[in-house]
């Protein structure tokens, strides 16, 4: 049964119930039928298992996303019930999950105990689980309750008190601890010693039946981490059904080997899948397929008991409502007919078996492509297929693993196109290059992110497995169909790369029209590269810089050996190094920045800042920007001679407060009040010729920045 065709099927939604195991018949309701949706992936560290022999473990499905399907396909009688023991960490998972298939018979209810089931039994017994531990805290928890005792003393009673006391042995033994029972019978306390008792019967039914359950479901729940789910299959008679889940997983691995040959163009690769059975059962002639992908993956306690919150109102007294029940509150419910049952499916969704229950056909295993080095054993690979959103990998053959095993699987092995060259990161090695491998993925289907052990050896026409030599590691991004990746595995000593960094030049170049400065800045950043290779070998070497936001390459004019290549995060530049020579490249990039600026909106001394430095200026514009100056000099000097009769009309007004001050003190009638009234008169002229002079500077510096305006208006570049 492949994924596809499990996601196709006829299958029924699933009513999870409390019920627990109390061997009560299933509920004979016929559910709705609906379609089973997407892949479903499944689970890890224990996955349910079918304890009935006739659903076994049929197909698992791994995940590189950390998920898994698991597939239990048999036959089953109607009217019997399919357990799964499930990790309690998983039930959520399984809940959420879990599909069930059925052709001809209808699904019943999915039962399992409650997320603390020991607790809620204690909860409507007399007594806690502590008083199973021994008789005598049974006793204890149950005083009151009527037995009957058999042995040295036979009486029938109410449980009184349970006393222990210490009795010495005989000879010397020591002491050991005895328990005496006291009953309240009809002719009176009657005590026995427990240890002594031969038979000890409650004489109450009900009181024996509860004790029953308490240790009926100190049984069934002996496994504290584990829950038992029991599914049930109405109907008659045997028929072919299956269950599917989905929960968490190791992520499967993927482990290449390229095979690099001496004379020629064409790479052997082959992929090996790490597959770990951490279920905590084996698996047995399974059917396997690997899935590479990233699907949406979500977690709900659908196992913990959620209530919803109520708003408290205070008990108001006065005229008793009640309210009419709405019936269309539950809206989406389907009402029950009034045999009890939902309406009946019609028969013709029941009637065709799906065909992911029988056994589904595999692509034959793929051949070596021609040209592939046989240094390697031909490994059987699986049939790949590519999604909407992932790569599947189907394996010819069943497997076996058993639980707490690992296993190595391969998932391709074919030719590859593959071209060596060698690239330079300055940022891993400042001074040579990684020698790499251009890999073409122009097979059917991407090939998964892992990594890589390269080989060098053997040819297309053949070769040994002793010619294989080991040359370094490397790690293969996600190779989608007929795209390229290269591949880096070793660092190249011999040959050697000097790279410089000349910095960044800037080119401002101006514009204006109608008073408006338009700037156009170029920069330029140059890399200056001088590559030696080996003295008997050619090298094809790809510089790579980082991509920088704004800074686009520039391809320099005949240089046709080079070539540019830009990736979402690197520059790269292609460059042919001849054997015996040093060859020198270089990488230039450049930004352009725009800048619109409205002159006759600035002050001059702004105009003059903006307009110097452009590396495009005209005789008209140079005349004109020294002309500018020379007006921006003489505000500059207006403005120069303005503040230094501001500074001294403070100083006269601080003069000015501390003579007025003396005044007050000395009087206007004596000498030196005299004299400060002759001071402060020729302040206030000082001031007035001070208020005309300003004015007068004020009139000029703005007649002179009018005129820079004006010149500025009339400038054309």
């Amino acid at each position: 049964m492949t994924p596809t065709s499990f996601s196709r099927r006829v299958c029924r939604r699933i009513p999870v119930t409390p019920a627990a195991r109390s061997g009560r018949p299933l509920s004979s309701v016929r559910l709705p039928a609906v379609l089973a949706s997407a892949l479903v992936l499944g689970l890890a560290g224990g996955i349910p298992r079918a304890k009935a022999a006739e659903l076994p473990l049929v197909r698992v499905v791994l995940s590189s996303a950390g998920l898994a399907q698991f597939v239990h396909a048999g036959t089953v009688e109607g009217g019997t019930n399919v357990e799964l023991s499930v990790r309690l960490d998983q039930v959520d998972d399984v809940l959420k999950s879990l599909t069930v298939l059925d052709r001809e018979g209808a699904v019943g209810p999915v039962g399992l105990p409650g997320k603390t089931p020991l607790a809620e039994l204690f909860r409507d017994l007399p007594f806690g689980p502590d008083a199973l531990k021994s008789p005598t805290a049974l006793l204890d928890a149950l005083v009151g309750a009527e037995i009957e005792i058999a042995g040295p003393v036979a009486a029938k009673g109410r449980v009184f008190r349970v006393v222990p006391e210490t009795v010495t042995l005989p000879d010397g033994g020591g002491t050991t601890t005895r328990h005496r029972v006291s009953l309240m019978t009809e002719q009176g306390l009657v005590q026995a010693v427990l240890e002594d008792v031969t038979t000890l019967r409650f004489t109450d039914p009900e009181t024996r039946a509860q004790i029953a359950r308490a240790l009926g479901g100190v049984a069934e729940n002996r496994a504290k981490e584990r829950r038992t789910l029991s599914v049930g299959f109405l109907g008659q008679g045997r028929r072919p059904v299956a269950l599917g889940y989905v929960v968490a997983a190791p992520v499967w691995k993927t482990s290449y080997r390229l095979v690099l040959p001496k004379d020629g163009g064409t790479a052997r690769l082959q992929g090996w899948a790490v597959v770990e059975n951490l279920t905590g059962g084996d698996w047995k002639n399974i059917e396997l397929t690997l899935v590479s992908g990233n699907p949406v993956a979500l977690k709900q306690p659908l196992y913990t008991p959620v209530m919803a919150e109520r708003t408290e109102v205070p008990v108001a007294t006065g005229t008793k409502i009640v309210p009419r029940s709405d019936d269309a509150a539950a809206g989406g419910v389907r009402r029950k007919a009034a045999s009890g049952r939902l309406p009946n499916r019609r028969a013709d969704t029941m009637r065709a078996m799906p065909q992911s229950l029988e056994a589904a056909p595999y692509a034959p295993a793929l051949a070596a492509p021609p040209q592939m080095p046989d240094v390697l054993a031909a490994a059987g690979g699986a049939a790949a297929e590519e999604a909407a959103t992932q790569l599947l990998y189907r394996f010819p053959e069943k497997i076996s693993l058993a639980t707490g095993h690992t296993m190595m699987v391969p998932f391709v092995d074919r030719a590859v196109k593959a071209t060596r060259t060698w690239i330079f990161q300055p940022d891993v090695a400042a001074r040579h290059p990684l020698a790499a491998v251009r890999v073409v993925n122009d097979g059917d289907s991407g090939l998964p992110a892992g990594i890589v052990t390269a080989y060098e050896g053997g040819s297309a026409n053949g070769g040994s497995a002793g010619a294989l030599d080991f040359v370094g590691d490397a790690r293969l991004p996600l190779v989608p169909r007929g795209a390229e990746k290269s591949v880096t595995f070793a660092l190249d000593t011999r040959t050697d790369i000097r790279r410089e960094d000349l910095g960044v030049k800037r080119t401002s170049l101006g514009k204006i029209v109608d008073g408006v400065l338009t700037v156009t800045a170029r920069s330029r950043r140059t890399m200056v590269y001088e590559i030696t290779p080996p003295a008997g070998e050619d090298r094809a070497i790809v510089i790579e810089e980082p991509r920088i936001d704004g800074w686009t390459p520039v391809a320099e004019k005949g240089a046709q050996e080079k070539r540019i290549e830009e990736t979402p995060t690197r520059v790269r530049l292609a460059v042919t190094a001849p054997k015996g020579e040093t060859t020198k490249a270089s990488l230039v990039l450049e930004r352009t920045d725009l800048e619109i600026v409205r002159l006759t909106d600035l002050a001059p001394e702004q105009i003059f800042a903006q307009m110097r430095g452009l590396d495009n200026e005209s005789p008209a514009l140079r005349a004109a920007v020294q002309k500018l100056g020379t007006l921006v000099g003489e505000i500059t000097r207006t403005e120069a001679k303005r503040s230094e009769l501001a500074a001294e009309r403070r100083k006269i007004a601080d003069d000015q407060a501390r003579l007025r001050q003396n005044l007050t003190a000395v009087g206007a009638g004596t000498d030196l009040g005299r004299r400060y009234l002759d001071t402060l008169k020729a302040q206030e002229d000082r001031l007035a010729t001070i208020d005309r002079t300003d004015d007068a500077l004020e009139a000029e510096a703005a007649k002179t920045r009018q005129a820079a305006r004006d010149l500025v208006q009339q400038l054309t570049l």
